[in-house]
């Protein structure tokens, strides 16, 4: 076992050498570190589980405490999408030394069929879903079947599908905000049959599923999730592009085979054209955003027969189109 003891190591300058510490130790070894009470104790412990290593105790002496801990792979830590930075807060009395909480992002290429499609700006999680959804997103597949293989591996995700369009695409390197594949595609001939209505009561009720714990701890998050008609929670994702959050949803789904025409879409992002002919294409009947519409947005829901419903709160929407989808408990 290692011990380390940093009383007296103000921060972050403790945090610091603790992880240049884990560096030299091997993955599986126990450590103990020493920290004064206070702060030093609350901000080291908490980065070094936000770093992804194994909390195993903490125990408490007369004015410090022992962290014990395990220390963990890079690759085991590599899918936390949030790392906490040093700072410096600074106020009109002064400055003091400070850690934040950031989101992660890495870039992953997408290969369909041989062909390097994009790459895309994202979180380290559900990379296969987010290949999948943003091909459904964008219209590229129909129908779960034209899945053949989908396989992540250093960085890449290579999607095999049975039925590929040529589109006439350039390498695009895909962030938040972005355009899509497809985007010079209007789809007005795609248009949403009025066959699932939601009732307002669980639309609203929807709203508390925007908030996240980590775009609380960060505010640099984006929320996607879909949700059943009778107001079941079925696929929740978080990203930096709020594009990318509805292509995971939409692939989570999409893989388990899922209908999500009885679905509708809870968004924390603002709608344009781009976000809202993503729900078009999977076939996603209503949209609900505590953000603001954009004109194309709205004249492509009011084309497509989406609901699109904005500036949501637990208590009002509005909606820009189709309205008649949603109904009153009586």
């Amino acid at each position: 076992m290692h011990s380390i003891d940093l009383r007296g190591v103000s921060c972050p300058t403790n945090f610091v050498k603790a992880k240049l510490a884990l560096e030299t130790i091997d993955p599986g070894e126990i450590v103990q570190f020493m920290l004064d009470d206070g702060e030093p104790i609350r901000n080291v412990s908490r980065t070094l589980r936000m770093e992804g290593h194994k909390i195993l105790g903490q125990e408490q002496k007369d004015g410090y405490s022992i962290v014990t801990l395990e220390v963990s792979s890079a690759d085991a830590r590599s899918g936390e999408p949030v790392r906490e930075y040093a700072s410096t807060k600074i106020t009109r009395n002064g400055r003091e030394p400070a850690t934040d909480p950031v989101m992660v992002e890495e870039t992953i290429e997408l290969l369909v069929n041989g062909t390097k499609l994009s790459s895309i700006v994202t979180t380290p999680e559900l990379h296969k879903e987010l290949a999948i959804g943003y091909m459904v997103t964008e219209g590229a597949v129909k129908e779960r079947a034209d899945i053949e293989d989908v396989e992540e591996k250093d960085g890449w995700v290579l999607l095999t599908i049975r039925s590929f369009e040529h589109f006439d695409v350039w390498y695009e390197l895909r962030s938040s905000g972005c355009i899509g594949v497809n985007w010079e595609k209007r789809d007005d001939d795609i248009v949403v049959p009025l066959k699932q209505t939601f009732s307002i009561d669980i639309l609203l009720e929807s709203m508390k599923h925007l908030y996240d714990a980590t775009q609380d701890k960060t505010g640099g998050a984006h929320t996607a999730s879909l949700v059943d008609a009778d107001g079941n929670l079925m696929y929740k994702a978080i990203d930096i592009g709020r594009h990318n959050a509805i292509d995971k949803v939409v692939g989570m789904a999409f893989l388990n085979g899922d209908d999500l025409s009885r679905m509708f879409l809870v968004s924390s992002g603002r709608q344009p054209a781009g976000m809202v002919m993503k729900a078009v294409r999977a076939g996603i009947p209503l949209i609900i955003s505590k953000s603001a519409p954009i004109s194309s947005g709205i004249d492509s829901a009011r084309r497509a027969n989406i609901t699109l419903c904005c500036y949501a709160t637990a208590e009002k929407i509005k909606v820009f189109s189709a309205p008649e989808r949603i109904v009153e408990l009586r």
